[in-house]
């Protein structure tokens, strides 16, 4: 509860951002600044132009750390930005590491490295308590650099010093220039005494290098010496060989060649265990790249089986949820072939009642045909048959439209049945669905109140509180958590659920005392499987945190700090004092957009809304999750309520049944009174009845005109019948089409839904079979690496080291008969104890080492020398520089001054190092030139100073420059003055300027070349 819960802030207010098209960057220039965790800035990023940027805000808001972290990223040490003495007090408080992100424009002539940073160079500081690292990166983001030496070469190629007032002024610095008395002080502005200092620096160094070579120049004179003592000696010894006989040569030559056999064999015996020794390292090297190797394979081993694992897993429930569907898809297959079976039974069926209808049709045809020739009848009687077939028809077609209306109405009738039958189960469904829902939420509360633990986590923390009781002694303190089971609300009932908004996403979170608890809790956590744990370190010694009052929310509705409770004081300690807590939304309303009390945050609403105001914006937002929350004291009137829901569910559901099978038999009643069937039997009788008409009024004249036998009509009868019949069979036939296909759709969505688990199946136990044999193949290599390992100790055990043993007994024994021989050769020629041939040997290493000596001497001399001429040069060049230094300076520092009607001169004195400042103000009558600038008004002082500051940076370059609170004590007359001197110049200059103050800027407009970024207010 103490980290998660403090707020990211960006300290730039993008409404302020007012700035027309924005001009290209140059090399050198600065196009963005990210800080994470420095000094008052959490998380901010601030992006500029290449022209005039002005950074305004209050005092408190960070404006200057921006120079302090432009400084520290460009290698100024902690001391110089007279802001910390270490870079780690810079850290912001509460945190353990920082991050300076500055990203530098790189395009033009002038670019450093182009081919390998690019259009952008990214120079990146990161600061812990312990240590702080430098990263140079590309424009991409990738790691180019990380030496001290790569961001020096980059600074002095920009020639960037930050060190230099006229690049970077901080507020100290501007300080020095407004307070300071001293024309010594001021002095140093120019930098004249630090180029004086290193000149002179330098001289000393060369002196003593002259000093140094000197001594080395005498070290070699006793090796001269002693070189002519050879020399000498050698010249003896010549002269004596000539006086000595053929014997007395032979005899030294024989007593010492055996001296010189053992020599030669000593320097062959020497190198071969020299030799020997440099096998060890090479040995032990591949011995440490197999562990290397041993242990990579290991942690790649466990990795792959922890993947295999969880891919068995998935497999197993791809496995089990084919098993489920394969029943479903089995039985809509089942369901479709009865169909189809029963539908090809009903089409032959069909078929063979078309065809005993076309048949009983042709013998009414045929006995037509026999009445016809067999029957007369009067003309009469045929009449009255025409008006009584008219009148048959007459009632027909009344008839006909009747029962059509009524069909119509029960058409609709049914259709109105289906839709409220559909509704009906519809709300069947989402009675059944809640009902589950409900028990599942009964379960879970059941499971927490059962074990209060697992509620703020499952089996997973479980598992991880007996994995960190099982290693407690490893842990500096015990780990705290979960924080929720460690934690009491007040008034629980009322304020539980809210709450649980407000800091449910902590209350699974444990807290531990230092990072290596913190590396180790992650270790078992991964162990536990709990893989999202979330940590917060913080030091489990520090009290109960005191808020004072003025620092609370001014209301008097509760806040969450003030409604939990806990008897461990490191939980406690949470930045939670700033969210308040409200009944209602109406209530959550005035108090966070009417009354918008001091230090509020947030506001929670007990019927789930979250309301805060940021930078003016109203924003609320509706919170999701229902229940009485994790810190409930008691589930058990949940539970209760949960289960009358669950009940009342029920209950609606079953009442939906019971409508809906009222329904289906209201539906069958309707469906069983359609009369379409009757209504298509009345028409097909009408239209027989009228071509019974039609045929009888066209025979009107013809005597075989005459009604159909009695056997005529029974046929009519039975095909009347059997047409009604087939026409039964074949809405039989029709609605039996409709299932079988509806069964077939189904059963084809099973089983494309069932090859596609199936499918999904294959390719994870594909995946499964790669990565076994990915960890097979692991394994091989494993015990490829552990057989090359022990090789190798094997060779440095039995072979190595032996031999080099063995050599050094060798060269041991050659030793002593080495200087067995000697003395022997010493007893046979005493006088000639020292052979000429080693003397001249001896004599020309002497001489080789002697004459290396002095030709490295002789090019320090060299050296030396020029650097001496090279200093004798710059030196006229600075007093040179210097004069002409003065003279500018005054120049530039008048020509400034003028633009208020202020006339001054500057006077610098390189003897006694002094710079002292006269300001002749036009109102002064007496004409009496100012000379200590502390006489000066402050705005009077603070624009003086300001044309002293702008007359150096004229005489420096620099692809960028930064001032800090350049304007203070100047009144709005000087304040305007200066801001439109200062834009002036910095346009007319053409480099990047950066100028920090907290007063108004209002005579500034934005445009092109000028930026104006406004700094968010300090938070209390």
């Amino acid at each position: 509860m103490e980290e998660g819960m403090g707020e990211s802030t960006t300290r730039v207010c993008p409404s302020n951002l007012r700035y027309e098209q924005q001009p290209q960057h140059t090399a050198g220039t600065i196009k963005k600044i990210r800080l994470e965790n420095f000094m008052c800035h959490e998380n901010f990023e601030m992006e500029f132009v290449n022209a005039v940027n002005f950074v305004l805000g209050q005092n408190g808001s960070g404006k200057s750390a921006i120079l302090t972290a432009l400084c520290v990223a460009f290698g100024s040490r902690a001391k110089k930005t007279d802001r910390a003495n270490h870079l780690k007090d810079l850290i912001k408080k509460g945190c353990s590491n920082a991050v300076i992100h500055v990203e530098i424009q790189n395009e033009g002539e002038d670019a450093f490295k182009p081919e390998i940073y690019g259009d952008v160079i990214i120079v990146e500081r990161r600061i812990s308590v312990s240590a702080n690292s430098i990263i140079l990166k590309d424009h991409q983001g990738k790691r180019v650099g990380h030496r001290i030496a790569d961001l020096r070469e980059m600074v002095e190629h920009f020639n960037i010093d930050v060190d230099n007032p006229c690049v970077i002024m901080s507020q100290d610095k501007s300080r020095e220039f407004l307070h300071s008395g001293n024309d010594k002080d001021k002095f140093k502005a120019t930098l004249l005494q630090q180029v004086n200092d290193l000149l002179e620096n330098i001289s000393k160094e060369i002196g003593v290098a002259h000093g140094i070579v000197k001594d080395l120049e005498g070290s070699i004179k006793p090796v001269e010496k002693e070189l002519k003592e050879l020399q000498d000696k050698i010249k003896a010894m010549e002269h004596i060989e000539q006086m000595s006989v053929d014997i007395q040569k032979l005899k030294k030559k024989l007593a010492w060649s055996w001296v010189y056999d053992v020599d030669k064999n000593l320097q062959a015996q020497s190198a071969k265990i020299d030799k020997l020794k440099n096998r060890i390292p090479a040995c032990q090297a591949k011995i440490d790249q197999q562990l290397n190797d041993i242990e990579r394979l290991k942690e790649g081993i466990s990795e792959k089986k922890d993947v295999i694992a969880i891919m068995m897993e998935e497999y197993t429930q791809l496995n089990q949820i084919i098993a489920d569907q394969n029943q479903p898809l089995s039985l809509a297959r089942k369901e479709a072939l009865e169909l189809e079976h029963d539908c090809n039974s009903k089409t032959s069926k069909v078929q063979k009642m078309l065809q005993r209808l076309k048949k009983l049709e042709q013998e009414v045809q045929d006995l037509h045909e026999q009445h016809v020739k067999n029957t007369q009848a009067e003309k009469s009687d045929l009449e009255e048959k025409l008006k009584g077939l008219q009148h048959e028809v007459h009632a027909a077609e009344l008839d006909w439209g009747r029962l059509k209306e009524e069909e119509t109405k029960l058409m609709n009738n049914i259709n109105l049945q289906n839709e409220e039958i559909k509704t009906i189960v519809y709300k069947i469904q989402d009675h059944e669905n809640n009902c589950n829902e409900i028990s599942k939420q009964i379960r879970d509360y059941e499971q927490k109140q059962g074990n209060k633990i697992a509620g703020f986590g499952g089996q997973r923390v479980i598992h991880l509180i007996y994995l960190v009781e099982k290693n407690h002694q490893r842990f500096k303190m015990p780990p705290i958590g979960p924080i929720g089971v460690h934690l009491n609300l007040l008034d629980a009932k009322k304020w539980a659920a809210t709450v649980e908004h407000a800091i449910g996403g902590l209350l699974n979170s444990f807290i531990v005392t230092d990072h290596k608890d913190f590396l180790l809790l992650k270790q078992l956590a991964k162990e536990a499987n709990y893989r999202n744990l979330q940590i917060i370190i913080y030091d489990f010694s520090i009290p109960r945190l005191k808020i004072p009052q003025h620092m609370l929310p001014e209301t008097n509705h509760p806040s969450t700090l003030s409604l939990l409770q806990s008897e461990n004081d490191t939980v406690i300690n949470g930045n939670v004092e700033r969210q308040v807590l409200v009944k209602d939304y109406d209530t959550g309303k005035v108090v966070a957009f009417n009354q918008k009390p001091r230090n509020l945050k947030e506001i929670y609403t007990a019927d789930g809304k979250k309301m805060f105001c940021r930078g003016g914006v109203e924003t609320t937002l509706p919170l999701k999750g229902k229940g009485p929350g994790r810190l409930c004291s008691s589930f058990e009137d949940h539970i209760k309520d949960l289960r009358s829901k669950a009940s009342d569910e029920q209950n609606a559901a079953n009442e939906g049944k019971s409508r809906k099978r009222q329904a289906e038999i209201k539906l069958r009643e309707l469906e069983s009174n359609l009369t379409s069937r009757h209504c298509e039997n009345v028409g097909r009788s009408l239209s027989s009845k009228k071509l019974a008409l039609e045929e009888a009024m066209h025979q009107h004249a013809a005597e075989n005109s005459s009604i159909p036998s009695s056997s005529v009509e029974e046929l009519d009868v039975e095909i009347t019948e059997f047409k009604k019949k087939l026409e039964e069979e074949q809405i039989l036939l029709e609605a039996l089409r409709q299932r079988k296909d509806e069964a077939s759709g189904k059963a084809k969505d099973l089983k494309v839904k069932f090859d596609k688990l199936r499918g999904s199946a294959e390719d994870k136990f594909t995946a499964i079979e790669k990565a076994g044999s990915q960890c097979r193949k692991i394994e091989s290599e494993l015990e490829s690496a552990e057989q090359g390992k022990a090789h190798y100790e094997n060779l440095m055990e039995n072979k190595v080291l032996p031999a080099i043993k063995k050599a050094e007994e060798e060269y041991q024994e050659l030793t002593k008969m080495r200087e067995e021989y000697a003395k022997k050769a010493s007893i046979i020629c005493p006088e000639h104890s020292e052979p000429i041939a080693d003397l001249r040997m001896l004599y020309e290493k002497k001489q080789r080492k002697i004459m290396k000596r002095q030709k490295v001497y002789k090019a320090l001399r060299q050296k030396l020398d020029a650097c001496q001429r090279a200093l004798e040069i710059r030196g006229k060049k600075f007093k040179s520089n210097a004069t002409r230094l003065k003279q500018q300076l005054s120049w530039k520092f008048n020509d400034h001054l003028r633009k208020k009607g202020i006339s001054g001169l500057i006077k610098v004195n390189y003897e006694e190092k002094t710079l002292s400042i006269e300001v002749q103000m036009p109102q002064d009558a007496s004409n009496r030139a100012v000379r200590d600038t502390r006489g000066l008004s402050g705005g009077e002082r603070s624009f003086s100073t300001l044309c002293f500051a702008l007359a150096l940076h004229e005489m420096s370059e620099s692809p960028f420059r930064a001032m800090d609170e350049f304007d203070v004590f100047m009144d709005a007359v000087s304040r305007k003055i200066s801001l439109e001197t200062l834009v002036d110049f910095c346009v007319a200059q053409g480099s990047q300027w950066l100028f920090i103050t907290p007063h108004d800027t209002s005579t500034v407009k934005p445009g092109p070349k000028v930026k104006k970024m406004q700094m968010l207010a300090p938070r209390s």
